[in-house]
């Protein structure tokens, strides 16, 4: 469980924000008169990660991050992944090479920090902080996630399309706007026998990076680059609801955006808003979770201790995940 000293009011409940819809908790992480940069990974305290560490057992480790070329055609017009090989001998004079690299950091596995969207009508980013300042300041950046120790504590997979093709057969394709129903999800937690606590790292198995890995480069370039759709959590009050209920401390797709995308904003339901604006809870998307699924399924077990190092750049906006699974 998370330590004592947060006890999170219903949603109802929690004290209004002035501008801000109910459900928004502000200032809960603040402390000494300084605005929280953290949000949720507060949760992931000394004990919780202590707690999580009992999930190693085998000694087994899976990297998730998708190898950073791995992305032929990135959507919404950014630029792809690219590699320069450096000889050294002819600038040198010895044997050696270095190599430099072009990453944007939102075209591949990634977090998405809590100044990568801001709420579409006000503007304003987590804890209040508007556009104008976002681009002035490092604030809000995964700096702030390095300096607290990365980010530690226990993974919880949530094989949705193992539960989906073991129930209902041939699961949606993931690049339409299918929603996946959180109803679905505690199916599927009941079926692999998982049970979540406060603080534990959501990720979701929708299937987008296995079709990725079997799709020929025109199919990837139609449903990466040509159309923005993909498969994703339910934008809407009930999935709202649903996570703020479960306190997790971060979580995680293997989709493009968590979320089905595009999200219905005029609707007040974007989980980007909620999850990254509202409440300070990084998203992680585009993680490959194929061998991590196989492996909870061989084992039975669908729990880990879960450890991610992001690029330690202040202000960053979005990392490569540096993310490690160990049983």
């Amino acid at each position: 469980m998370a330590d004592s000293q947060y006890k999170f009011p219903t949603f109802d409940e929690l004290p209004k924000v002035e501008g801000e819809p109910q459900g928004c908790i502000w200032g809960f992480f603040d402390k000494d008169g300084k605005k929280d940069e953290c949000g949720t990974l507060n949760l992931l305290t000394p004990s919780v990660v202590q707690a999580a560490s009992r999930e190693i057992q085998s000694g087994e480790h899976i990297q998730l991050d998708w190898p950073l070329h791995n992305v032929q055609f990135p959507g919404f017009n950014r630029k792809e992944f690219s590699q320069k090989k450096i000889d050294l001998d002819a600038l040198l004079g010895f044997k050696a090479m270095d190599d430099e690299l072009y990453i944007n950091t939102q075209s591949g596995s990634q977090w998405d920090s809590l100044k990568h969207f801001a709420h579409q009508k006000t503007g304003k980013y987590y804890n209040g902080l508007t556009h104008e300042q976002a681009v002035k300041s490092d604030t809000n950046g995964i700096h702030n996630w390095c300096e607290r120790g990365g980010i530690v504590g226990r993974g919880v997979l949530v094989d949705w399309l193992g539960w989906y093709e073991g129930h209902k057969g041939m699961a949606p394709s993931p690049v339409t706007r299918h929603e996946i129903l959180v109803d679905e999800l505690d199916a599927a937690l009941k079926w692999q026998g998982t049970t979540t606590r406060p603080g534990d790292i959501l990720l979701i198995r929708s299937g987008y990076v296995r079709w990725h890995n079997d799709a020929s480069e025109a199919e990837r370039k139609k449903g990466t680059q040509d159309n923005s759709i993909a498969i994703g959590l339910q934008g809407s009050e009930t999935s709202v609801r649903w996570l703020y209920d479960h306190h997790f401390a971060a979580v995680v797709g293997d989709t493009v955006a968590f979320e089905a995308w595009p999200p219905k904003i005029a609707e007040g339901w974007c989980l980007h808003e909620w999850l990254l604006v509202q409440w300070g809870s990084p998203i992680g998307e585009m993680w490959d979770l194929e061998k991590l699924a196989a492996v909870c399924k061989q084992k039975k077990r669908y729990t880990f201790f879960l450890t991610s190092a992001p690029l330690h750049v202040k202000g960053g906006i979005g990392s490569p995940p540096g993310a490690i699974a160990i049983f």
